[in-house]
């Protein structure tokens, strides 16, 4: 692998960054949100789906828009897409505006990412995706100790996003004047070479297990962050500042092993680290299920966040050599636009669940999930042995 441009580097860890801001702000934001439109609770659903659904279309449609532009190009529009629709929060005057705008935010956030994915997926080590990724929680936390900051100051929340829209239009800027540096359009002449279709790359049996694993694996990441706090506090009857504590310890857990895989050996193997991952947080979830103790729970919850952590970008860093250069943009792409459908649809479902039967069923449901995601990552591992041979 070559050795990465500094300068490309660096923004690419500043726009996951960037990615992290809005995507976490809107839960600080949501109180004064609800108070200046005075709507319900439930009335955030709606911008959650609108988002999703900016981001899946992005996403799905990245490989695509990069054998027309180059990665520069669409990080510069898609930062400037995203400042657009935020300053479009701060001046809308109706709730269903701002829930119109998610799409718009949806879509700059969803190609941002897939974007980055593509450039890392095919630049860099699994070690720098892994570290790359740990960026995301820096800007994933930084997002609601700024919101925090703006309300507690008494300052409108308005002001919040604004300051959000000058960082995504300093990065759009960044990312435009050095669109040369970054890889250019993806074309051939060559049959062998060119960018495969996105229908081609679809019918590969591979890249449809790449998806299922990608779309159970941010449902489990996604839903335990969403629902443990819920279990440990209402069903189980453990303190507030504990019951915190754990959630903490859990996407704490799940950036410190990010940002500690660039410590590894150089030689170890992603595809064992993702598997022997897979187990530990398999363990953590069925640990779970018994209701030991309360430091028990805390335990596993904190070693779940830990190995979940490394999977993510280090299956996102395996994809060029699971489906090969020509369908390298289109299945990262394909694999984020998945991410995004798993990170909304199984908490929803947990949720639906523990109203039906109870928030003891949520540590069940997720080892359903990580034991379908290790089956599936299995069979994923048998098609490229078989391939090899």
């Amino acid at each position: 692998m070559s050795r990465p441009n500094k300068l490309l580097l660096i923004l690419s860890f500043v726009g996951f960054i960037a990615l992290g801001l809005p995507d976490a702000v809107i839960g600080v934001a949501w109180p004064a949100l609800r108070t200046h439109f005075e709507l319900p609770q439930d009335a955030l659903g709606p911008l959650f789906i609108t988002l999703t659904v900016g981001s899946v279309i992005a996403s799905t449609a990245t490989g695509v828009i990069l054998s027309r532009m180059g990665i520069g190009e669409l990080l510069a529009f898609s930062c400037a897409l995203t400042a657009i629709s935020l300053f479009g929060y701060s001046i809308a005057p109706s709730w269903i505006v701002i829930v119109s705008l998610g799409l718009l935010t949806g879509f700059g956030g969803g190609a941002i990412d897939a974007a980055i994915n593509t450039h890392a997926a095919t630049r860099y080590s699994a070690r720098l995706v892994n570290v790359l990724h740990a960026f995301y929680g820096v800007g994933a936390a930084a997002g609601p100790a700024l919101m925090t900051t703006v309300l507690t100051t008494g300052r409108p929340w308005q002001l919040g996003y604004r300051i959000i829209v000058v960082v995504e239009i300093v990065l759009a800027a960044a990312f435009i004047l050095s669109r040369r540096q970054w890889p250019p359009p993806v074309t051939s002449h060559e049959e062998h070479q060119r960018p495969a279709k996105l229908l081609e790359t679809l019918q590969l049996g591979k890249v449809q297990l790449s998806l299922l694993v990608f779309l159970v694996y941010t449902g489990c990441e996604a839903a335990a962050g969403a629902w443990v706090f819920s279990l440990l506090y209402e069903a189980r009857d453990i303190a507030t500042a504990s019951a915190g504590t754990a959630v903490t310890l859990y996407w704490g857990g799940l950036f410190a092993s990010r940002l500690g895989y660039a410590f590894l050996p150089a030689n170890a193997n992603p595809d064992s680290i993702i598997k022997l991952c897979m187990i530990a947080a398999l363990v953590g979830v069925v640990t779970l299920i018994f209701n030991l103790h309360p430091i028990v729970d805390t335990a596993a919850i904190a070693l779940m966040g830990f190995a979940a952590g490394p999977i993510f970008p280090s299956l996102i860093a395996t994809t060029p050599g699971r489906v090969g250069p020509r369908h390298t943009a289109n299945t990262v792409g394909l694999q984020v636009s998945m991410g995004a459908v798993g990170l909304a649809a199984l908490p929803a479902l947990c949720g639906l669940i523990a109203q039906q039967w109870g928030l003891e069923l949520i540590p069940i449901v997720l080892t359903v999930g990580w034991a379908v995601l290790l089956a599936a990552y299995l069979a994923l591992r048998r098609t490229q042995f078989a391939a090899a041979m």
